[in-house]
């Protein structure tokens, strides 16, 4: 449970305003539940009543467009990831807040701008001006079993090769590594990771895309090789899967993302708690992080635009997020004075390695064309580390149908 939090203390003091009622977008699920509680808070002690919409993510984008683009005044507040912030911003879906970041009658005294990291401030800003409020982030890593790893003779891996040979050892003990390599988002998202630790990108300098140049080859020829050592059955397994994996036990090494990393740690639930270690995904140039986030904005059509920015303000307030973190030890805000807090990190052993990788992190290409690229990307991917297929020759298929979109 939430500890009970004084509005009023958190961030500043926010004024009484019974009259006004706030409708918030965002996904379903656990941190969805955590944050009910936050805004039943917030409604008590303000006079200003929350209504939460919280559907499947399935259907959210769906939705908060449909209402954004018809006017329809629906929604205060929208909880939105970086991969549609491009597309909402060029729209004019959103509210620029920097007038509003301005104002402590809005923000409460003490809220302190200057706390949160450069990074996720630049992948909320269009035009020069900030559009959302960064909140939360989450990035693959690596996760292991401590003393497995040990008692094979091995270190934390750093590198690609000493990720082969220390997959290729256990798969022939009869585990291997787990991998979330069926074909979707989590598969991209590893490619991407790998290839910010070469030093790759999707595209060459000139902005083109450029899937054929030998670093983005080697990274996917990489992938294919890491494959032949996966856990029986984890090329058609996403995040959850391998986190089951590795939380009872079964896998003695893996790649999942951080926002599910606090099942790990509950002895509760997990067979492996207290004997994990969490690294940077190996690399060969640098150790780098991919910047999955979660913002808030304020539609333009919202009736409540500045009531709405002081919820926003309020949830991304130090002292909100730390409850929520202390509640959700996965969920990692964008407030460089929590990176480190000491009662978060206690019940959070990734997190100095997730901030370390964060501050390195690049996201996935966000131009409007960008999901097909992914969904092409994701399928051609599926087939070279499930039927062999050609690295390079898959990859050039892509570039070739993708190139003229960018």
């Amino acid at each position: 449970m939430l500890a009970s939090l004084a509005v009023g203390t958190v961030g500043g003091a926010v004024a009484r305003a019974a009259d006004v009622t706030l409708t918030v977008s965002r996904w379903a699920g656990p941190q969805a539940d955590a944050q009910k509680q936050l805004l039943d808070e917030y409604s008590k002690e303000t006079g200003v009543a929350v209504k939460l919409d919280a559907i499947d993510y399935g259907q959210l984008k769906q939705k908060q467009t449909l209402n954004m683009s018809t006017k329809t005044g629906e929604y205060d507040l929208i909880y939105l990831p970086e991969a549609w912030f491009g597309e909402y911003s060029k729209a004019g879906y959103l509210v620029p807040l920097d007038n509003y970041l301005k104002d402590t009658k809005l923000t409460g005294e003490g809220w302190d701008f200057a706390d949160f990291t450069k990074a996720g401030l630049a992948v909320y800003t269009a035009n020069g001006s900030l559009q959302a409020l960064p909140y939360f982030a989450q990035t693959p890593l690596l996760v292991y079993d401590k003393d497995a790893l040990k008692q094979a003779g091995f270190d934390e891996p750093k590198s690609w090769e000493d990720l082969l040979k220390a997959a290729k050892y256990f798969k022939e003990h009869g585990s291997g590594i787990a991998l979330p390599y069926r074909q979707g988002s989590a598969i991209t998202n590893v490619m991407a990771t790998l290839l910010a630790g070469d030093g790759a990108n999707f595209f060459n300098a000139s902005g083109k895309l450029d899937l054929t140049q030998p670093a983005v080859v080697e990274t996917v020829k990489f992938m294919q090789d890491l494959g032949r050592y996966g856990l029986n059955g984890s090329n058609g397994w996403h995040w959850d899967e391998v986190n089951k994996a590795l939380q009872f036990g079964q896998a003695p090494m893996g790649i999942t993302t951080s926002g599910l990393f606090t099942a790990l740690e509950n002895a509760d639930e997990s067979n492996v708690a207290g004997k994990l270690g969490y690294a940077a995904i190996p690399y060969n140039k640098q150790a780098a992080g991919l910047l999955q986030t979660w913002a808030w904005g304020v539609p333009s059509d919202s009736k409540n635009k500045e009531e709405a920015f002081k919820l926003a303000a309020w949830l991304d307030s130090k002292k909100a997020l730390k409850e929520i973190s202390k509640t959700d030890p996965s969920f990692i805000s964008f407030r460089s004075s929590l990176a480190s807090d000491p009662e978060i990190a206690k019940n959070a052993p990734w997190l100095a390695t997730a901030n370390k990788v964060l501050a390195n992190g690049v996201t996935l290409p966000l131009q409007p064309a960008a999901p097909q690229l992914l969904d092409a990307l994701a399928t051609g991917l599926s087939g070279v580390v499930t039927n062999g297929d050609d690295p390079a020759q898959m990859l050039k298929g892509v570039e070739t149908s993708q190139s003229a979109k960018f």
